[in-house]
């Protein structure tokens, strides 16, 4: 696959298999024990809990999906913007960015026909069984615009919401040429200056693109400032990350 991330630090290498198939059921948590490291607690998270059945588009997601968790304010109606697109008014733990038009482009595409973009698609990491690779990919999903994976090999487009691993089939590949992006270490939420905001809630708040490892794997995923964490899908569920890598542009 062109410019797979080995030989460029910013794509470290796997660390070795550590798991046979990464979307065997088998291979889960037993209900109640969450896959999450212990050092990373979230006070009121709980990766079984799913969205509510009579959820609607417009309604603000993060405060079912997210139990004990307050959602940030919603900018009023009509406001206009640093970030007009998203919706962004005022959260906590957000630096505002410079803007990135001429860096990031969002090309629409499926999983199955993501493959075009091999020459100019943001490679994030690579998964733990197999050492594919994981592009950087975002999709509309119960009202949120999320952050996400994209397994090119496999054919496959997840993004993290209410708990769970989601599929997705209608994309967004982020492409950038390599000397434009870097990856930032940070955590708790705080979004350093040049972040790549790739999406944003349905109430408004803006989400970036993060990455960290999880058994053998480097994985994409949402930033979610108000959560102070990274959300990544992984072995079909949504695991919480306090310590993260977060996307930039130089």
């Amino acid at each position: 696959m062109s410019r797979y991330p080995y030989g460029n630090p910013n794509y470290p290498p796997p660390q070795g298999p550590i798991y046979p198939s990464l979307y065997n059921p088998a291979n889960a948590p037993p209900p109640g024990q969450p896959n999450v490291p212990p050092n990373y607690p979230v006070p009121g998270y709980n990766v079984q809990h799913s969205f509510q059945p009579g959820y609607s588009l417009g309604q603000q997601p993060a405060a079912m999906s997210y139990p004990g968790i307050t959602p940030a304010p919603t900018a009023p109606r009509g406001h206009v913007t640093p970030h007009g697109a998203f919706g962004y008014q005022s959260y906590p733990y957000v630096t505002p960015t410079q803007s990135y038009d001429t860096t990031i482009e969002w090309v629409p595409t499926t999983p199955q026909n993501a493959s075009i973009l091999s020459e100019k698609a943001v490679v994030a990491g690579y998964e733990g069984h197999d050492g594919s690779p994981l592009w950087v990919i975002r999709s509309q999903f119960q009202g949120d615009l999320i952050p996400g994976k994209l397994c090119v090999k496999h054919f496959s487009a997840y993004v993290p919401w209410g708990g769970k691993e989601n599929a997705v089939q209608n994309i967004e590949v982020c492409c950038a040429r390599p000397e434009r992006v870097r990856w930032l270490e940070s955590r708790d939420g705080v979004i350093p200056p040049n972040a790549v905001m790739g999406g944003n809630t349905a109430a408004g708040e803006p989400l970036y693109i993060g990455r960290a490892r999880e058994q053998g794997s480097l994985t994409p995923g949402k930033v979610h400032p108000s959560h102070k964490v990274l959300y990544i899908s992984f072995a079909g569920q949504e695991l919480p990350h306090k310590v993260y890598e977060i996307l930039c542009t130089v």
